[in-house]
């Protein structure tokens, strides 16, 4: 049986890992390939987003093996959110000291052995090398999982141990587990197929034991056995012999080869693994919450720019922005025409004079101005009076208007569109504070050039006459966008919340359960902002947990305060069932707070689940829920699957059940009705198969 996934949550990470992973997925120009790249270096952020591409909530018909293919399966937008969590807990939780040797150590051979497990697979003909690395990488996985199971326990056990024969056997009498079978039922329980589980379990076998084994588990074996040492030893050297016919000379080379190249890596992100393992943690760690700060700083930003319904709005705005953000109380904005061959800038006195024309021009050549050149290149350019003789004069003129001794241009570009750029008025030499913060002014740069080139699309709209389906469509992506926004907020909180409670607070179970709405919302967010991708995601679930999880919502919400009793009854045995989670969720949300919303107080529902439904020779599972309340009138019966007058009176749009019918359509499923005077039962049927 593998972790939960706030167990994943809560594997750690290296600061230094996490910090580069947010820097290379804020803004618009975020790569798969480089966000891969520095994931395949961290073993529990590797761990987590497979975890989360496996899991019901994201079942696929095939199994999700790879990094690339889980950044892909879960957008940008996903994976922000899982690093920024890990990000939270790892900044929350500061691990002890004497956890910083063992994270290290064991960055440093995951990273071996995952190399290893790489060139062994391509210089042996195994067809997949990347599984083979990933193998590499996740093979000691179980000793983070025990780590955070078992915490100073375990720091102890492996600290008093020489080798990987003692581990194990240590591990064994005191945890009950060894690390390769944790490791291995985790791996599992993802459902991958082939053979990556018993790569990670017989990891640390004697290689005469797998002789015959899969080529997979020879090559992670041997992977684990030449990584165990930074010097390769006789034993090891024998084992590359034994199981692939590795001279010496060449499985040193190997060695030596695969050890600079993780020096070199360690080097790029400031990590010592030669030392004791304290020297700078700290230093990462105050970044890594810095960078939290700034994200969060972004978030805000991001929701008052959206709210800017006309162009001066939106200067006025992102000037205040500029100013509260950066300190810098002088700037100016310029935007590119439709055709990007000029730029053109307000002065703020003038924005609200609608019969003049722009107050600064400027044609998108080279070398006209610090401008066009910052755009041209898309690079930020700097400019000083001290160097004015080369200056252009308009750019003279704007470092005299921002009464400044420098100028800052920052291109501002929304995907692949020119959009404009900002400009900076700088004092001090130019080096204020908030200005040598990268991260922020990126991300700043890439809000304003989004609300930019969304007021642009309104415009263009309004302008053209636009058919009503497409206005439709974008108030719908504002709408959308502006409740994101404060979702994801509301979902960082709720981690700070559970990380200041401890991990063994009774209300983290809550926590969980609202973690799983939030998500929610958000997935129905999406199919409103991309109705192409409303196919259902079949996944396999557990229908007990699904309804009893959303019972004991409305329990110790809605329920108790309508003084609404909440009768559950569940079958013994049910099966799982491969449907989409979702629609269920939506579904029930919806049945039962029509429910509540129409009994009376001490009124009673009950919700009940049962296996072995058949209709017409299909097998299919029930869920019932049935209240005592006044019923629903019989001219609405009979169109009550179409959104009509609400029985629920004024402020109710009667689209509750037209949704559920469409919902419960998806998966294939039926939802019948019966009402009268002592109450009304749904019942919702979902096929077995």
């Amino acid at each position: 049986m593998g972790p939960d996934s706030r167990t994943l949550d809560r594997l750690p990470s290296l600061p230094q890992v996490l910090l580069r992973i947010l820097d290379a997925i804020h803004g618009d120009h975020a790569d798969f390939q480089q966000i891969a790249s520095i994931i395949h270096h961290d073993t529990a952020m590797t761990a987590r987003l497979l975890g989360v591409a496996n899991s019901s909530y994201y079942g696929r018909s095939k199994a999700c093996q790879s990094v690339e293919r889980a950044l892909l399966l879960l957008g940008t937008d996903t994976v922000k959110t899982i690093v920024i969590t890990a990000a939270i807990k790892q900044f929350f939780h500061r691990f002890n000291p004497q956890h910083r040797p063992f994270v290290k150590a064991f960055w440093r051979r995951s990273l071996v052995s995952a190399n290893f497990a790489h060139i062994l697979a391509n210089l042996t003909g195994y067809p997949t090398p990347d599984e083979a690395y990933l193998c590499g990488l996740l093979m000691d996985v179980g000793q983070l999982i025990l780590l955070n199971q078992h915490d100073g326990a375990y720091i102890e056990q492996w600290s008093a141990v020489s080798d990987d024969r003692a581990l194990l056997a240590s591990e064994r009498q005191h945890f009950q587990q060894s690390h390769p079978e944790v490791g291995a039922d985790m791996i599992a329980s993802w459902q991958l197929g082939g053979f990556m589980a018993d790569a990670v379990r017989y990891h640390h076998e004697p290689s005469v034991q797998i002789l015959d084994a899969h080529h997979l588990v020879k090559i992670v074996n041997l992977a684990s056995a030449l990584s165990a040492t930074s010097e390769l030893g006789d034993e090891a050297i024998e084992q590359a012999d034994l199981l692939f016919g590795l001279n010496e000379a060449l499985t040193r080379e190997l060695g030596a080869r695969i050890s600079d190249d993780v020096e070199r890596l360690a080097g790029s992100l400031n990590i010592d693994i030669g030392g004791s393992g304290s020297e700078g943690a700290d230093a990462h760690t105050a970044l890594l919450g810095e960078r939290l700060g700034q994200l969060s700083q972004l978030g805000h930003i991001n929701a008052e720019l959206w709210r800017s319904q006309t162009r001066n709005a939106l200067e006025h705005t992102i000037r205040r922005i500029v100013f509260m953000t950066l300190g810098v109380d002088r700037c100016l904005l310029f935007s590119a025409d439709a055709d990007a061959k000029v730029i053109s800038a307000y002065l703020p006195e003038r924005l609200d004079d609608t019969n003049s024309g722009p107050d600064f021009v400027i044609p998108l050549l080279p070398d006209r101005s610090l401008v066009s050149d910052a755009l041209l290149q898309q690079l930020p350019v700097r400019g000083s009076a001290v160097d004015a003789d080369a200056l252009a004069v308009i750019d003279k003129q704007l470092l005299s208007y921002c009464e400044a001794d420098h100028l800052l241009c920052l291109p501002l570009r929304k995907s692949d569109l020119v959009v404009g750029v900002l400009v900076l008025g700088l004092l001090r030499g130019g080096e204020d504070p908030q200005i040598t913060r990268p991260v922020l002014l990126a991300g700043l740069c890439s809000e304003i050039g989004a609300a930019i080139q969304h007021h642009h699309q309104r415009v263009r709209l309004a302008d053209a006459g636009e058919q009503d389906g497409d206005t439709l469509q974008l108030k719908i992506r504002e709408a959308v966008h502006e409740a994101s926004n404060p979702l994801s907020i509301i979902r960082n909180y709720l981690e700070l919340l559970r990380v200041k409670l401890g991990e063994q607070h009774q209300m983290q179970g809550d926590l969980d359960l609202i973690k799983q709405e939030i998500d929610r919302v958000g997935t129905i967010l999406l199919r409103l902002r991309e109705p192409e991708s409303t196919e259902a995601s079949n996944g396999e679930i557990a229908l007990n947990k699904v309804v009893a999880d959303i019972a004991r919502i409305f329990e110790t919400s809605l329920c108790a305060t309508h003084q609404i009793v909440l009768r559950l009854e569940l079958a013994d045995s049910l099966p799982p069932l491969r449907t989409n989670v979702t629609n269920i969720q939506q579904i029930l949300t919806n049945l039962l707070k029509n429910a509540v919303e129409a009994l009376p107080p001490a009124g009673v529902i009950k919700l009940t689940t049962e296996g072995d439904v058949v209709v017409n020779g299909r097998n299919f599972a029930a869920i019932t829920v049935a209240d005592n309340g006044p019923g629903i009138a019989p001219t609405i019966l009979k169109h009550l699957f179409s959104p009509v007058t609400s029985t629920k009176g004024v402020g109710h749009s009667g689209l509750g059940l037209s949704i559920t019918k469409k919902l419960i359509d998806e998966i294939g499923g039926s939802i019948m009705c019966k009402s009268n005077k002592s109450g009304t039962e749904f019942q919702l049927l979902i096929p077995m198969v």
